[in-house]
């Protein structure tokens, strides 16, 4: 076998065949790689890549024609048949030889990402993936071309026969979704040749084994079909004598039935299997929190698609994989594709108006939602192209709060105090309290005498004006009675409300004069204001505990009861200390209203090198280039370190949040971040939603961003490289095959 191969592979490079296959290869793949990763800046070649298929259609039938049916026409081919080797060997040779000019043009392509790692981060699982994907086509169309070479004598009719074959695979999903919808038996026969789908789901960051499983088989399934057609030229003497003929067609059938069962079962097992999530994102899996939570569910939920599995996986694909895992991930829910052109009554009975494809239901017996794909996927619009970029994808996030939302029994309401200008939270953070299925509604003391009763907790963001009296009467009313706070602060207006300044005091906790500004350079991003705090791991703050985690620009620091007299004993307790104000409760005054018992946690902390600035204000008029001036301490700064979050827990009653920073809450803030404040957020409200301890808090995942940084190439650099690619290497080698097949022409 190994002679063969060799005989095979250097034949290819004595004419111009091998050189023009890979000439033509290089060519095209050169092209798209300028295209997409040194002037577009993309981050991985699965774009390259991706063009790549419709070359492959063409190439390879140049590069099989010859390879029996050349042999064949000569007669040379009766040589190598009576010599001491299998058929098999005999095949697999040449394969093998054909497949090792494949890898020389693959090999080159593996080499890209490496090159592109030089100018920025590359996407190196993806593009690998995607890598594995093509290389595996290529050879399954090599195989085709083989069992069509030896057929026939005419290297002609082989080349457009083995193109014809090629492009039916390459059509054939098309095909099927047009007329068959993707449903049927004629269409799973038919869908047994598609050779694009399984390409397709391993170029979108899926490493999908059971596309690897389908070109492999198909790879062994057509070499086998080559040595049988060989086997019939080797032992059919006549017309006459069939018995090696009935044979080869017995065990054709036993081969053919044995790969579509192997696919078939490879199909059949549940994706967290079969398919390997290689995003830097995530984009197929779902977190550990949502596996945990469905596999508790004890009543059924059904989930509804609306379209066909096929259409969305093509329009959708990272819905439709994520929907899977649901489905595996827990007996109590069923995910159903809806096609509303055969059942189109369907969504009349969950919407007034049409629901558009991708639309997806989720239903228990207590009530539905729907979620419309503008829900579940984000875009960003610029005004200057007029064009949308997807953003973000928050499948996980919609869908997990939908089935909190339909099973749960209690729907608690967040009330937003308003009337002072508050802040307003950002779209990000909304979204955050949707899918913890929060009711947010508006609290303005004008119009109501307390605070509601269905009141979840009450946010107070950064109110620019001062509560009244009356307004601090009835929200002290509600917290003495258990009521929860979420408060953030502004460093430019809070130092002179004062009413706002008795709600913080009612809990023990006051503003330290100024703004902080961090000394330690790994605290803080580009100017000394813009703070990367150290997140104190708790029960809401797990997911993003740690250092440089979320993003807390122009903050004011905190301080609470025992804070600054016992800060060695709070370090030791996770930053936990407990407090009774002024008075126990024990040793309260008849007829004195006994004062509430607290426990502090500190979320967030500075570095010990923090001071605090009091004339900030001054600098922050100097316009940007006083901000980004250079801080240093002076006399009068106060030093840390400070506590920029904190929750306080009221003994047999709920828990109230603040923080130092409105601007933490901002989604510009959240975006420095990959999204890790929304998810600070998230368990805060998760920890105020419950309605008592017994409850299990709301899950609340983040949206997943596409958003990657492109690479930056210098465009002298980019040209060079284009050049290289596109012309000068497939010239090079074209020009070789030529010289060598005009010499041996000569001799």
């Amino acid at each position: 076998m190994a002679a063969i191969c060799k005989r095979e592979f250097c034949s290819l490079f004595q004419n111009v065949i091998g050189w023009l296959f890979i000439a033509a290869i290089m060519a095209l793949f050169g092209l798209y790689f300028f295209i997409y990763n040194l002037v577009y800046g993309a981050p991985s070649i699965i774009y390259t890549l991706s063009g790549l298929s419709i070359i492959v259609l063409v190439a390879v039938p140049i590069l099989t024609m010859r390879v029996l049916a050349e042999e064949k026409r000569n007669k040379t081919d009766q040589l190598i048949l009576t010599a001491p080797v299998s058929v098999w060997q005999i095949v697999c040779g040449k394969f093998l030889a054909l497949a090792g000019a494949f890898s020389i043009c693959v090999g080159v392509m593996a080499l890209t990402p490496l090159l592109l790692s030089i100018f920025g981060k590359v996407k190196m699982a993806e593009s690998y993936v995607a890598l594995l994907g093509f290389f595996l086509f290529g050879l399954t169309c090599i195989a085709i071309g083989m069992f069509v070479s030896s057929l026939t004598e005419s290297q002609v009719i082989s080349a457009v026969v083995t193109f014809i074959l090629l492009f039916i695979g390459f059509i054939m999903s098309s095909v099927v979704d047009a007329v068959f919808k993707g449903e049927g038996i004629a269409a799973k026969i038919l869908g047994a040749y598609d050779l694009m789908t399984p390409l397709d789901d391993l170029q979108k960051g899926a490493l999908n084994f059971v596309s690897i499983v389908y070109y492999v088989s198909m790879t062994v399934l057509f070499l086998f079909l080559t040595t049988q057609s060989i086997e019939k030229r080797r032992w059919t003497v006549s017309a006459r004598k069939l018995s090696a003929n009935a044979f080869s067609v017995t065990t054709i059938v036993v081969v053919i039935a044995a790969m579509v069962g192997l696919n078939i079962g490879m199909a059949m097992l549940p994706e967290d299997v079969t398919v390997r999530d290689v995003t830097p994102q995530k984009l197929y899996s779902i977190s550990q929190e949502t596996k945990d939570y469905i596999r508790t569910l004890e009543d059924d939920v059904k989930i509804y698609v609306i379209g066909t599995k096929s259409d969305l996986n093509d329009q959708y694909p990272e819905l439709v994989k994520m929907l899977s895992r649901y489905d595996d991930g827990a007996k109590h829910i069923k995910v159903k594709y809806v096609d509303t052109e055969k059942n189109p009554t369907f969504a009349s009975a969950y919407s007034d108006s049409d629901l558009s494809a991708g639309s997806v239901i989720v239903e228990s017996k207590k009530r539905f939602k729907v979620l419309a794909p503008s829900q579940i996927y984000s875009y960003d619009f610029d005004y200057t192209t007029y064009s949308q970029t997807l953003s973000a994808f928050d499948g996980e996030g919609q869908v997990t709060g939908a089935l909190q939302y339909v099973l749960s029994d209690n729907m608690p309401v967040a009330y937003e105090l308003t009337g002072h200008d508050e802040v307003p939270l950002g779209e990000n953070f909304m979204t955050a309290m949707e899918k913890a299925n929060l009711d947010v509604k508006s609290l303005n003391f004008l119009e109501t005498a307390a605070v509601p009763e269905d009141a979840a907790f009450v946010i107070i963001n950064a109110p620019q004006g001062d509560l009244s009296s009356d307004d601090v009467n009835k929200l002290l009313s509600y917290v003495k009675g258990g009521g929860q706070l979420f408060i953030a602060l502004d460093f430019g207006t809070t130092a002179g409300l004062s009413n706002l300044a008795k709600v913080l005091d009612h809990y023990g906790v006051t503003q330290v004069e100024g703004v902080v500004a961090e000394m330690d350079p790994s605290y803080y991003y580009q100017n000394n204001f813009y703070l990367l705090p150290e997140v104190i791991q708790t029960e809401c703050t797990m997911d993003v505990a740690g250092t440089m985690s979320v993003f807390a620009p122009f903050s004011v620091g905190l301080t609470y009861p025992e804070a600054d007299e016992d800060e060695d004993a709070a370090d030791e307790d996770d930053g936990e200390s407990s407090s009774e104000g002024s008075d126990a409760a024990e040793n309260a005054a008849p007829g004195e209203d006994a004062k509430p018992e607290f426990t502090y946690t500190a979320l967030m902390k500075t570095s010990d090198e923090a001071i605090t600035k009091k004339d900030y204000a001054s600098t922050e008029s100097m316009g940007m280039e006083g901000i980004f001036a250079e801080i240093k301490k002076e006399d009068g700064d106060i030093e840390g370190p400070f506590t920029l979050g904190l929750q306080v827990h009221l003994t047999g009653g709920g828990n109230s949040f603040i923080f130092g920073s409105t601007y933490l809450f901002t989604d510009a803030a959240d975006g420095m971040v990959s999204g890790r404040n929304t998810k600070l957020f998230a368990g805060v409200i998760s920890a105020m939603s419950a309605a008592d301890e017994t409850e299990t808090a709301a899950i609340v995942i983040p949206a997943k961003s596409y958003e990657a940084d492109n690479i930056l190439v210098n465009a002298n650099i980019a040209r060079m490289y284009g050049l290289l690619l596109v012309f000068a290497v497939p010239a090079i080698l074209l020009v070789t095959g030529i010289v060598i097949w005009y010499k041996r022409r000569k001799q």
